[in-house]
Formats: structure tokens, sequence, C-alpha cells
């Protein structure tokens, strides 16, 4: 009981809850500039919703002719300007007709912006995935130092022992040389354990951004979810899967914009125009200065060459590729889950075997250690049993850690609501 709040205390004051350090995730260098490349999409969203209004262009000119403009009749030139000509308009266009491209451009717009959210909040998923590895690693890693801090304790005093009875002449060298380099080995094995441990720490705080201390996992309360659940919430909810069903709806808003060549284009055109020989635009004294119009414009392009065609087969062919991507990314990622519980279903009974290895190798290091003081075994024997405590303790604890792992990033395959629900709500809810 000494030790195990010896542990925990630490724990309890410097250790960020997982929770927490899920919820500065959100913050990250990563996320952020994905971020930014939503608001992007956005803009040019907006941009492209702009098109199917009216555009006002204003525009004002003012020249100085050389000669006075003339006009030539027989041998006579007439004077038909000034020299001094000035021009202003204000001019109104409305799009009525554009062959449905205006339409199917801000569609294409908004289905990429909406993507682009999409892409974020998978990217976020993807963090934590990663962030739920290296905080299990860093977690799982105080176990196993206090672990082998155990053994080393166990090795410490059995050298005490051995020494005692070496000095008495009752223990050859040899065998308290074992000990000696057991206990060497241990403190090696210390110092790994701690080198991963503050790997696994600077990657966490990279990819949090913040520094991160240490890690705890408390019991394991996380539900296991129903395998059909996850995957129907996979396939219907999943951001990843979400984002290529956007892209197959960009490519059908391509296959629209280029049918819409097929057809004329029609627009208002108003305009309030001036002219004449001075910034008044009343005319220059030979023609009038209100210049006004207001009247339909129909274009319609009947040849191209067969290129409007080919870019629609082009449209429809890029459309069934993403329709084809789509349907092959389901069966991953169907392949994918179903691997994950097996994985799972393994590490279920791998961990209950090692809980009872632990029990196991407590009791015979406890028996070693009694018949090596009534000098029944060697050193040896007491050194590898002390090891074999040591290592069974740390496995049990690396396939706890995996469980927690696999069963979060499980809630995380169905997608970020379910896992906020059944994971970090349950986080939340923990006394």
């Amino acid at each position: 009981m000494k030790r195990l709040f010896l542990f925990i205390l630490p724990t309890w004051i410097w250790a960020q809850s997982y929770p927490e350090v899920i919820s500065v995730l959100d913050h990250s260098l990563m996320l952020q500039s994905a971020q930014q490349l939503e608001i992007a999409a956005y803009e040019s969203y907006k941009a492209a919703e702009g098109k199917n209004l009216p555009t006002l262009d204003a525009s004002l000119s003012a020249i100085k002719f050389q000669d006075t403009p003339t006009v030539t009749f027989g041998s006579m030139k007439l004077p038909m300007g000034t020299k001094n000509h000035t021009e202003g308009s204000l001019t109104l266009t409305y799009p009525l007709f554009s062959g449905f491209a205006i339409s199917s451009s801000i569609e294409k717009a908004k289905f990429s912006h909406e993507k682009a959210a999409l892409e974020v909040a998978d990217l976020k998923r993807n963090l934590y995935v990663n962030a739920t590895k290296l905080y299990s690693a860093v977690a799982v890693a105080d176990e196993i130092i206090a672990a082998q801090e155990e053994a080393k304790y166990a090795i410490g005093e059995s050298y005490a022992k051995a020494k005692g009875l070496y000095d008495n002449g009752m223990l050859a060298p040899a065998e308290l040389y074992a000990i000696e380099a057991k206990k060497f080995e241990i403190d090696a094995q210390i110092t790994e354990s701690r080198n991963r441990k503050s790997q696994a720490l600077n990657q966490l705080s990279y990819l949090t951004g913040v520094k991160i201390d240490s890690a705890h996992i408390p019991e394991n309360t996380l539900s296991i979810p129903d395998e059909n659940d996850i995957l129907a919430r996979a396939l219907a909810e999943r951001e990843d899967v979400l984002a290529l069903s956007k892209s197959m709806d960009i490519a059908q808003s391509d296959v629209k914009i280029s049918k819409s060549r097929y057809y004329p284009t029609v627009a208002l055109i108003g305009s309030l125009k001036g002219q004449g020989d001075s910034l008044e635009f009343d005319g220059d004294g030979y023609t009038n200065g209100n210049k006004s119009y207001a009247g339909v414009s129909a274009s319609w392009n009947l040849f191209s060459g067969f290129s409007d065609i080919h870019t629609t087969e082009a449209a429809k062919a890029a459309r069934l590729a993403s329709s084809i991507t789509l349907e092959d990314y389901k069966h991953r990622i169907s392949t994918e889950i179903e691997n994950a519980y097996l994985d799972m279903h393994a590490t279920q009974s791998k961990l209950e075997s090692a809980r009872m290895q632990v029990k196991a190798s407590g009791e015979y290091a406890k028996l070693t250690r009694g018949r090596f003081e009534n000098q029944l075994v060697g050193a040896d024997e007491l050194s590898r049993s002390i090891a074999d405590l040591a290592s069974a303790k740390a496995k049990a604890a690396n396939l706890e850690s995996e469980l927690f792992n696999q069963t979060a990033v499980l809630w995380l395959e169905g997608g970020l609501n379910a896992f906020q629900d059944k994971v970090i709500g349950t986080f939340r809810n923990t006394p």
C-alpha cells in the first residue's frame, strides 16, 4: 500500500488527465493550419455565390485628339467632334441564364468547403489516435519503471544478504557477482525505460503544443463498443468517409459545369452612359451626350472542336472513379475494424494470462528468496526469479495499456461523436 501511494501521489500532482490532453489537441498547430484552409474554402464558396448576383461597373475616360475629328464629303472636310472627348458609364449586368454553370460552380464551392471542414475533423480524429497511443505509452512506462524499481530493491536486499554470506565464507564469489551483475542489468533497464518515456513525452508535447510532464490512465472503465454498431457508425458518420462522399459530389458538380457549355448564356445589360467634351457629359455640339441603354445579351457556342464532349466525358469518368474509391475505402474500413476486434480479443486473453503469470512469478520469487537465505538455491536462480517477476509485471502493464489504447481507438473508428460520448464522457463522469 505504501508503494502504491507513493506512485499515485506524484501522478495526482503533475499528470495531465487523458481528457485534458485530448482537449489541448484542439489548439495544435497542425489543426490550426487545416482550419485556415477551411476558412479559405468558405471564402471561395462565398465568392462563388457572388457570381449569381448582378455586377456593377463604372468607367471614366478623358482623351485629347491631336486633330479635330472630321468627315470627308467629296473634297470637303467637315468637323464631326471636338479635340476633347470625355466618356463615363455605370453599367449593370445581370446573368439570367448560364446553362447552369453558375449554380453548379456555387454548388461545387459549397461541397469543397464542406469537404474541407470534414478533413479538419478527420485530422482531429487522427491526432486523437496518435495522442492516445503516446499517452498510453507514457502511462505504462511509469508502471514498468515501478516494477523495475521494485526488482532493483529486491535485488539490493538479496545482494546485502549474499554479501554477508560471502564475508563469512559461506558463498562463492561467482554467486555474489551474479547478483551484482543482475543489479546493473536492472539499472540499465530502468534507464532505457525512462528514456522511452521521455521520448514519448516529447512526441506528445510536440503533438499538443504544450509541455506534458506525465500521464496516468485510471482503471480501464471504458466500455467495449459493439462491432456491428461501430462499423455502422464508421460507414455513416466517420469524417474521412463523409469527406470522400463530398469528393463524389464535387465530381458530379464538375459534370454539370461541363454540360453547361451545351446551352446559351443570357444576360440583362443596362448602362447610364454620357459623353461630351467635358466632365459635364452634355455632348460635344455634334452628337448627343446621353448614351444610356438597356438590352439583352445572348451567346451560344455552336461548335468547339468536340472539346465540350470530351470534357464532359472526363468529368463523368472522374465521378465514377470517386464512387469506386469510396466503396473501396469502406471495404478497407470494414477490414480494419474487424482486425482491430481480433487484436483486442487477443489482448484480453493475453492480459488474463499475464495477470496469472504475475501472481505465479511473485510466489516463486518469494519462495526462491527464502530458499536462497537457507542456501537451498544459488544466486543465479534468485536473480532470475526477481527479474522474471519484474518482466511479468511489465508485460501485464503493457497489455493493460494496450487494451485501453485499443478500446479508445475503436471508438475513434466510429468517428468523433462516438469518441466524445463514450470515451471522454466516461472519464468526465468517473469520480
